[in-house]
């Protein structure tokens, strides 16, 4: 998971624009299940456009590295 997440940040996935779940959930290789599930734990930002759930890459990966932070 963290060798994902750097992996995105270097090849400067951060910088994409507004992501869906079925195109966010591959990036971080999990499924759009488990992606649900981490929505509704507050695990991961979201915006809500309507009934349109999208995401900013950049703001998922900064909270998964902060959560999955190794020391």
């Amino acid at each position: 998971m963290i060798d994902t997440i750097h992996a995105a940040l270097a090849t400067g996935g951060a910088t994409d624009g507004l992501l869906t779940k079925r195109s966010l959930a591959p990036k971080l290789q999990i499924s759009t299940r488990t992606l649900d599930e981490w929505m509704r734990k507050g695990r991961i930002p979201f915006l809500k456009v309507g009934k349109s759930v999208r995401f900013r890459l950049a703001d998922v990966l900064q909270k998964l590295n902060e959560q999955f932070r190794v020391n």
